[in-house]
């Protein structure tokens, strides 16, 4: 620009020659430029720091912050949920620890979540694992940083893969369908009125029934009675369920195992596992097959929740994102094919053994099967009375388990009297009674108070 008006006021003859000009002018100093060498060292400076002011080491200086979606793996068993809280033992701890540790974000980064602007497609509850769990974030693309950050990673959690994203990806509100199945001993689908035990065999036709009965998930229907804190007027209860189906029976370490498979747009709180909880009810012959059609209506229903330990986040869809930006030449599909063998391998050797090992171990599903009982399902009268005969039992119970363990006496004196034998069958057959019809305890009422998600 300067030597344009240069020419332009000598053909005016105003000024000598450009040659003349800058003899007489600095061209830098008209031009305000710093010397090259003063220019270059505030290069350097500013390589020294990260975008987020924090120093960075030799390593991450030589990487830019990227966006990316990433995919996980992890067994959720000993740990209290994938979302971070601080104090406890989640799988996002972990998660940044090892990133922090591999470098690829920095300790800033991973204690202010906003400066790497992450996400993650689903908050799994406590004990629930995920074999295509997606992560969106900004971190250094280091190389070969996915083995890095598994090196500091224990082994039952894997980061499989990563993928570059454009910046305002978001791996939740992008995320079109959710995949979750849920892996349950079949002993879960035998009749009330028989003894149960693992070694229960399903039938074709009860696979069948349950399938049956699965039905009544599809579509777009309103969920309010399977989470908690939902109002039937409130529009967020509606969900859409894609598809739900239960596979043929396993057999695995002596036990016999089936999948239940659901598919939806986004999932509430203790959602899939309440709709898991419902049709076992059914399936036992506790509920009636017409409750499931009343959970949907403006009634509260008490829906038992089943256990979390066989629930898990197959994988995640993002077909409308791939559609537009999967093919642009810049960013690839999250489809994630070709990670496929290794998701496959990390649920045989760590979500299956695990679920399997603390279901013999621990008897979480057995256990479970027994509350049951203390449900009253689509009949609203009987609630304040299921509630006061499982009081009762349980108090029977610690008397009976105080008395066994006192040391000091000489013998166990279970008691014998009229009146201690008349109180024991009184809450025993209150609770029996009351097994038999189809009523409902809300949270409110058993004094539940569990904080709101409107996706999972």
């Amino acid at each position: 620009m300067l030597r344009k008006v240069q020419k332009l006021l000598q053909q005016f003859k105003i000024l000598p020659s450009v040659t003349k000009m800058s003899e007489v002018i600095d061209v830098d100093k008209v031009s305000a430029k710093r010397p090259a060498e003063e220019k270059n060292e505030e290069v350097d400076v500013k390589k020294q720091k990260t975008e987020d002011g924090t120093q960075s080491t030799n390593e991450t200086k030589k990487h830019m912050k990227r966006k990316v979606a990433i995919l996980m793996s992890y067994s959720g068993v000993g740990y209290k949920g994938m979302q971070f809280n601080k104090g406890f033992k989640t799988i996002e701890d972990e998660l940044f620890k090892a990133m922090t540790k591999a470098e690829a974000v920095t300790e800033s980064m991973a204690e202010h979540l906003g400066k790497m602007s992450f996400q993650r497609c689903a908050r799994t509850d406590k004990g629930v694992s995920a074999a295509g769990q997606v992560v969106s974030m900004k971190m250094f693309l280091l190389d070969d940083v996915v083995d890095r950050i598994n090196q500091h990673l224990p082994d039952q959690i894997r980061v499989m893969d990563y993928k570059r994203v454009i910046n305002s990806f978001d791996s939740k509100n992008r995320c079109d369908y959710r995949t979750y199945s849920y892996m349950t001993p079949t002993f879960a689908f035998q009749p009330i009125e028989q003894f149960t035990t693992d070694a229960f065999r399903v039938k074709d036709e009860t696979i069948d029934r349950v399938n049956s009965l699965l039905k009544y998930y599809h579509g777009s229907k309103n969920f309010h009675n399977f989470t908690s804190g939902k109002k039937f007027n409130d529009p967020s209860a509606f969900r859409y369920i894609k598809d739900f189906s239960c596979s043929k029976p396993f057999i695995q370490d002596g036990l016999e195992f089936s999948i239940l498979k659901v598919r939806g747009q986004s999932f509430m709180l203790h959602q899939i596992r309440k709709m898991v909880g419902l049709i076992l009810a059914v399936v036992r012959g506790l509920a009636h097959e017409s409750v499931i059609n009343k959970a949907f209506e403006e009634d509260k229903l008490d829906i038992p929740k089943a256990p979390g330990l066989g629930l898990v986040l197959e994988s995640v869809h993002y077909d409308h994102y791939n559609e537009k930006w999967g093919s642009d030449g810049m960013h690839e599909a999250l489809t994630w094919d070709e990670s496929k063998d290794k998701v496959e391998a990390f649920k045989r050797d760590f979500i299956y053994p695990t679920i399997i090992s603390t279901e013999k171990a621990e008897n979480t599903m057995m256990t479970w099967l027994g509350t049951l009982l203390y449900h009253s399902y689509a009949n609203t009268s009987l609630g304040g009375k299921l509630i006061k005969a499982k009081k009762d039992l349980q108090e029977v119970h610690t008397s009976m388990m105080e008395e066994k363990s006192d040391t000091d006496s000489k013998a166990l004196e279970i008691p014998t009297n009229s009146a201690d034998k008349q109180n024991i069958d009184t809450t025993e057959t209150m609770a029996e009674e009351t097994a038999k019809n189809e009523d409902n305890v809300t949270d409110e009422e058993e004094g539940f108070q569990v904080k709101e998600e409107n996706a999972r």
